[in-house]
């Protein structure tokens, strides 16, 4: 008998641990949505029964008497021992309420919108996701790009507690306009409204943006404002409402659903807790006992806010489950009923001796209830709290088409209700657009920032090649995108090569970034973990280099227009004509001619004063070896000569060595102009191998690029040595920028695109393309694994390049914007002196000539010989040894048969004479 007292004692022990009491002060009508959210959340914690017993206390008031709540609210906390007080839907009670629990240390959980009014003492916890609610009003009108918003309220404490949004510089790009329903008067603020979208304001070209308006009302107002705005004629196609009450699943929206107006609120319910709560909690029946409840005590009144029932039920869920640890850790408790009194005159209040180790476990608790996360109520920054978007669109059904969370903002699948509209060919808004966050690098010319990008924001500053293709498909495609710079400045490399790629394919693997659009190079390994389209621009590995200075020319530079072996063949042609004219001329009897002969220049004529009695008669020849070189020399330099060939094997010679000079002239004429005035830079290598044979010259490429990736997997000889020679060296550069000004400043030889470096010449003249294009590959967009967008991409690429849009994108930024060097492309290499080989034909032509010539005068000579001999009755033989041997000077001129015969007449001539006087 006795261990049966014992047993019963510690039964009803436990009972005392686990059981504890709740309070509230309500009004009646206004607030029974939150007394019937009371009833139903004690009685599914006892059904449970895993957090003892719950019992609740609810005390009303008819009017808004402070007093008579005071009152009521003390009577909850000295006669039931109440461990903590719900709180009503208004405002000024719950803060009157506050105060009083503040003095004894009884924690006031609130779930309400107060409208601003932040608590004053901590023991004040508000289970109203009120920093969440704004930040993510915040996130949609930046997720969708709200340039102008029209706000509607109502209360002035609405319009206060977002005065930070209308005076933040962070959104100064955001154009507001403000209208307040004044004394119920719904459809005067609706006709304000119309009249903002009629430019009564603002220019007509800014009238078709004030078709987003953010309603900041509670459900009943923003439904007779709605109702208003049908007369107005502004529920229509282009109206976008955004609503802050968070009731769009429990407002009457059957007459506005169908007129293609579009509304859209959060909705604070967590999906996971009703699917891992089905089993014991019914959320139908949850909004079916609120519904009914509060149509029962308002008659129906179109302001019920299921929210403020949900977080309701969770502050007391999260209430008992945080007792029910305390109370196990603390056993204390087992005998400590609250002995708590208000203060009176002449007493102070008794605080509750355990309040505060409840206030500050609700605070931390780690609870999971409907809205989710209510680890926020202490450390809104540390929760995971998120809240799902519902949208009433195009087709008159509500749907879930995402969800908002503090770390990631706003996601949004709207492509259902976009589609629903399209089918009846109609022109879809920007928000109904699939939205890319694209992100990009900044390199030449194809992401570049304007000019005045710090006036601008968003995508606006920027533009280029890539910036055109993305406007181009963004067009045609039908999707919104917004520009963002990689934050590493990287293109994308498996850094570690365990997976952790930088750059951007990084960041569209991480889902910071849905697609890449730069000059992003495919490739094997980049294409195994993104998607790319099909190549916009083709292009391989060329060498950028800076052209040499000038070199100063030297003394004989004037004779750099033919090169050293045409120097010496024209000496040798020089002494080899002056030779052989003097020989031929020497042999031919057609060059000797009397000492007055009339081929000379001697003034007066000798011929005219001749007197054989006084002067003896010689026979000479104008082409001694001097003479003939002299000849040679002042004919090939246009200088002339007082002597000229009369024998046609002489002639023939001396015709031949005239075209020869004039053609040799004339090219050292033109070239040397040439040598003089063009500059003739030296380039030290020619092509990729000349670079990977030789050590002066330093040279890299941007380092984790695809031009590194590919001569690091290259197996080609020359491309392994170039590897090993840049691994281990400081040859890498950051980005394209960096490698063009070492290339300038160094004498280092840059490996980079093709279609950059052409781009890079095109506005540097002092920057040249060495050698051709090594390697074929191709710039594509990256996208995310098995995107649905990467073939209506690819076909639209496709399609610009048949079109030639690519083409004149092209020519527009690599030629029309800015190019200095319009001539540019690979300088040509330098240009030699004129070769041998340019003029051999002249040699042969005077060899030729000099043969010819030699042919002729032994013709010459035989025929003159055989007239001499027939005269004479000489044999031949006998007659050309004895021309040859005067011709060569081997006798005396006086022993020559011609010059004894003349002398011979001369002598009978003297006697004759004589005889004569």
């Amino acid at each position: 008998m006795r261990s049966l007292l014992i047993f019963g004692l510690i039964l009803s022990n436990l009972s005392v641990i686990d059981a504890f009491k709740i309070g509230a002060i309500l009004r009646e009508k206004e607030d029974a949505h939150i007394a019937a959210a009371i009833q139903y959340a004690v009685e599914w914690l006892n059904q449970r029964a895993i957090y003892g017993q719950v019992d609740f206390v609810i005390d009303y008031i008819d009017v808004l008497d402070h007093y008579e709540a005071v009152l009521k609210a003390c009577s909850l906390f000295e006669k039931d021992h109440v461990v903590a007080l719900i709180g009503s839907s208004h405002p000024m009670l719950n803060a009157q309420l506050e105060r009083l629990a503040a003095q004894m240390d009884i924690p006031l959980l609130t779930a309400v919108d107060d409208l601003g009014l932040n608590a004053n003492t901590d023991v004040r916890i508000e289970f109203f996701p009120k920093a969440q609610l704004f930040e993510s009003i915040v996130d949609l009108f930046r997720h969708w790009r709200w340039n102008r918003i029209t706000i509607v309220y109502e209360e002035n404490e609405r319009i206060r507690r977002i005065e930070p949004l209308l005076e933040d510089d962070a959104y100064s790009s955001i154009r507001f306009r403000l209208v307040k329903i004044q004394n119920k008067d719904y459809m005067r603020a609706a006709r304000d409204v119309k009249e903002l979208e009629e430019c009564s304001f603002y220019q007509r070209k800014d009238c078709s943006e004030f078709s987003r308006i953010l309603l900041d009302l509670n459900p009943e107002h923003a439904y007779n404002f709605l109702l208003a705005g049908l007369q107005m004629g502004l529920i229509e196609l282009k109206h976008w409402f955004l609503l802050t009450s968070m009731e769009l699943s429990t407002m009457d929206m059957e007459l506005f659903r169908y007129n293609h107006a579009r509304y859209i609120s959060p909705y604070p319910v967590d999906p996971i807790f009703l699917k891992e709560k089905a089993h014991v909690f019914n959320f139908s029946h949850f909004k079916h006992h609120i519904a009914e409840n509060w149509n029962t005590r308002t008659g129906f009144s179109r302001n019920l806010k299921l929210t403020e029932a949900i977080f309701t039920f969770d502050s007391i869920y999260a209430f008992a489950s945080v007792f029910s640890d305390v109370v196990h850790s603390q056993s204390q408790l087992v005998h400590d009923i609250p002995q708590t009194t208000c203060r009176k005159p002449g007493r102070e209040a008794r605080k509750y001796q355990y309040g505060r180790t409840l206030i500050d476990a609700v605070l931390n608790n780690k609870v999971v209830g409907i809205s989710g996360d209510l680890h926020r109520v202490g450390h809104p920054m540390k929760s995971n709290f998120s809240m799902r978007i519902h949208l009433l669109g195009y087709s008159g059904r509500l749907d879930d088409i995402g969800f908002w969370e503090p770390k990631t903002d706003v996601h949004v699948n709207m492509t259902g209700d976009s589609r629903a509209q399209l089918q009846k060919n109609v022109q879809v808004s920007d928000e109904l657009k699939p939205h890319f966050r694209v992100t990009t690098i900044m390199e030449r010319p194809y992401v570049m920032l304007k000019k005045n990008h710090f006036e601008l924001d968003a995508n606006s500053k920027f533009e280029g090649f890539c910036i055109d293709l993305l406007a181009e498909l963004s067009k045609d495609l039908g999707f919104t995108y917004s520009v963002h710079l990689v934050k590493d400045g990287a293109y994308g490399n498996d850094v570690h090569g365990n997976g952790s790629w930088d750059g951007m394919i990084g960041e569209i693997l991480r889902g910071e970034a849905e697609m890449a659009v730069a000059p992003l190079t495919v490739n094997f390994k980049r294409a195994e973990v993104v998607d790319f389209t099909k190549p916009f621009l083709s292009l391989g590995i060329s060498i950028l280099f800076k052209v040499p200075d000038d070199q100063q020319p030297d003394l004989f530079s004037f004779l750099n227009p033919l090169s050293w072996q045409i120097w010496m063949a024209i000496l040798t042609a020089i002494a080899g004509v002056t030779v052989g004219m003097f020989v031929v001329a020497r042999i031919t009897p057609y060059e000797w001619n009397l000492n007055f002969s009339c081929c000379t220049a001697h003034q007066p004529h000798p011929g005219a004063t001749f007197n054989a009695d006084s002067e003896p008669v010689q026979l000479s020849n104008n082409y001694s070896f001097w003479n003939t070189l002299w000849y040679v020399t002042s004919t090939m330099l246009k200088g002339g000569c007082d002597f000229g060939p009369r024998a046609v094997s002489t002639r023939l010679l001396g015709g031949t060595w005239w075209v020869f000079t004039l053609v040799i002239i004339s090219a050292y004429t033109a070239n040397l102009a040439a040598v003089l005035t063009v500059s003739r830079p030296f380039i030290p290598i020619k092509n990729l191998d000349d670079l990977a044979n030789q050590s002066t010259i330093a040279y890299g490429t941007i380092k984790g690029g695809s031009t590194m990736q590919f001569f690091q997997e290259s197996r080609i000889g020359s491309h392994v040595r170039m590897w090993e020679y840049m691994k281990d060296r400081d040859v890498f550069v950051k980005d394209n920028t960096q490698g063009v000004l070492r290339g300038i400043r160094e004498n280092y030889a840059y490996l980079m695109e093709s279609t950059s470096l052409e781009y890079e010449v095109q506005q540097n003249c002092n920057l040249t393309q060495i050698g051709g294009v090594l390697g074929s590959k191709g710039y594509g967009i990256a996208l995310q694994k098995k995107s649905e967008w990467t073939d209506r991409i690819s076909r639209q690429i496709l399609l610009y390049a048949k079109r030639g849009i690519i083409e004149m994108k092209k020519t527009k930024w690599w030629r029309s914007k800015g190019a200095s060097c319009q001539g540019g492309g690979a300088v040509k290499q330098q240009r030699f002196s004129l070769s041998f080989h340019n003029v051999a034909g002249l040699f042969i032509i005077l060899i030729a000539g000099l043969l010819f010539g030699l042919i002729t005068v032994i013709i010459e000579l035989l025929i003159r010989s055989r007239q001499m001999a027939k005269k004479d009755k000489k044999p031949i033989v006998n007659e050309i040894r004895d021309e040859l041997k005067f011709a060569l000077n081997l006798n005396k001129p006086t022993e020559h048969r011609s010059r004894q015969k003349t002398l011979k007449a001369a002598e009978t001539t003297n006697g004759q004479t004589v005889n004569g006087k």
